[in-house]
């Protein structure tokens, strides 16, 4: 017989872990396919944003997963003439974390498998690459085999397993099976033909120049690179080869520890290679998320370059969003039309992303000295901070107001602040859990009533006064409140905004927009 669950996840990665974990909390029957053996072990990334940060407080224990994080506070530009041009001014918090982290991703991928490991529902299947997928009836059978340490399968492997899955979704990758066998096309908006080596070392000896917190890109216009720390004790380079260097040559641990003392300044016995590797960028976008009930996300929908630091935060915001929208159909609490607004909300945001990692790759990497010396003068005339603003969320279930047009902060990341309740001082996620937030310095319940009071515990929305049933610690709802003249806020579960309100009446209305874009499931007529 084969096994049947609500969703079969293909990958896992920070964002098939997020998604495993946040679903896998609220019950649900969950499988997740990894094609490598085991967990990697090493760090990709390397910078976590605080709105990331907050959903892990969710999917792990947060104390785990960011141990040995570490603020980056600004990144360095120094220019092709060898003298800094400004910063990247990062020193902010955002929605209750400092709006970037270094860390080692080891860290957080254990947190969150920790999590999972504590819901029976939850299989993790290693070792196991889809080889084919198709609808059957209301789902899909997902048909598997062993794959070996390279995540590659055997033809002669006759070790064949079958599951069906009301939902697939596919977290597999830039090369993207699931994405590849529903016939979703990729956009390349730039072809990368340079090789990038990204080395990491372990300090074993405290280092020079405060380099294990300081983070900069040097923008010699023959090689340029990029330095940073990967949380507490490990430092990371990025640098760009040149076209004549013969990639065995250069993958050696000697031609790494030479690099980091000649060009950066660090003693070769401060520290100790843990990886050497050769790899080249990416910059594409799917032509959708979405095909029935089989969904894409991560870099099988938008790859793009490091230079945010964006490619797993979106990968993890794509579990973020898609999970509690799963949850609720799951359930039964909502009709399926919601899954519509994951891919209009999720591709329009990570294109962005992936443009502007795209514009940022081209800065690093002029074609002509001439451009290196207009760059370099831009970036000295507005002292480097030039990164545009991460745009709200679009085109989804988001308040409007009367006008149809969208209501203030809607789509905004929601703020998070430190909340004392019985002596204890904690970030309200902290105290209430997952869910949508309702917070408000106003008595509301009697406005509401009783029908919409009932659907919103339905939806597990949480209702939370400042100063009845919290005090707010750090002035953070005050000064947001103040800033933006409202006196209740309504996020949802992915730590977005719903939209803000000022007074009772207007809380009302923003409530009804939020229930009346979350419809019970459509009811089927009765057979004569």
């Amino acid at each position: 017989m084969r096994k049947t669950v609500d969703v079969a996840i293909v990958g896992f990665g920070p964002a098939g872990e997020m998604l495993a974990s946040l679903l896998g909390q609220r019950g649900h029957s969950i499988v997740v396919f990894d094609k490598f053996p085991e967990p990697y072990g090493l760090p990709r990334m390397s910078t976590l944003d605080g709105e990331v940060a907050r959903l892990l407080q969710h999917a792990s224990d947060p104390r785990e997963a960011l141990a040995e994080s570490l603020p980056q506070r600004t990144v360095e530009l120094w220019g092709a003439d060898g003298k800094q041009k400004g910063f990247f001014d990062w020193n902010y918090k955002r929605s209750g974390h400092w709006s970037h982290l270094s860390l080692h991703q080891p860290n957080i991928e254990a947190a969150m498998e920790r999590r999972i490991a504590q819901n029976p529902n939850v299989e993790v299947r290693w070792g196991r690459s889809v080889t084919d997928l198709r609808a059957e009836g209301d789902g899909y059978v997902v048909t598997t085999r062993i794959s070996n340490a390279n995540g590659q399968t055997a033809d002669t492997s006759n070790d064949v397993e079958t599951v069906v899955a009301r939902y697939v979704v596919g977290m597999d990758g830039a090369s993207g099976y699931v994405r590849d066998a529903i016939g979703i096309d990729v956009e390349v908006l730039h072809h990368h033909d340079d090789r990038w080596i990204l080395t990491d070392y372990e300090v074993v000896k405290p280092l020079p120049n405060d380099l294990e917190h300081r983070i900069y890109f040097d923008l010699d216009l023959d090689q340029p690179y990029f330095f940073a720390p990967n949380g507490v004790g490990r430092v990371r380079t990025d640098v760009r080869m040149l076209p004549t260097d013969d990639a065995e040559v250069e993958a050696v641990e000697e031609r790494g520890l030479d690099f980091l003392e000649r060009k950066v300044g660090i003693p070769r016995d401060h520290v100790r290679q843990t990886r050497r590797k050769i790899y080249s960028f990416r910059s594409q976008v799917a032509t959708g998320m979405r095909r029935g009930n089989v969904f894409i996300g991560g870099d099988s929908a938008h790859a793009m370059t490091p230079y945010m630091g964006q490619g797993a935060c979106c990968a993890m915001r794509d579990a973020g969003n898609l999970s509690w929208k799963l949850d609720l159909v799951l359930r039964g609490l909502a009709d399926e039309s919601i899954l519509d607004t994951y891919e209009s909300e999720r591709l329009a945001h990570s294109r962005f992303f992936v443009e502007g990692s795209l514009a940022a790759y081209k800065m690093v990497n002029p074609a002509s000295p001439e451009e290196a010396a207009g760059r370099d003068a831009y970036l000295e005339s507005t002292g480097g901070n030039v990164t545009p603003p991460i745009p709200p969320l679009r085109d989804g279930i988001l308040h409007r107001t009367a006008d149809g047009e969208y209501g203030p902060q809607a789509g905004a990341v929601a703020p998070q602040g430190t909340v004392r309740a019985d002596g204890q001082e904690k970030l309200l996620d902290d105290v209430v859990g997952y869910g949508f937030q309702l917070v408000s310095t106003l008595a509301l319940d009697e406005a509401l009533g009783e029908e919409r009071l009932v659907r919103l515990d339905e939806l597990g929305v949480r209702r939370i006064r400042i100063g009845e049933d919290f005090t707010d610690a750090d002035d953070t709802y005050a000064d947001y409140f103040g800033r933006h003249g409202a006196t209740t806020l309504l996020s949802r579960p992915d730590v977005y905004v719903f939209g803000i309100a000022d007074g009772v009446e207007d809380s009302v209305r923003l409530v009804e927009s939020l229930l009346a874009q979350l419809p019970r499931p459509a009811q089927v007529a009765a057979a004569v």
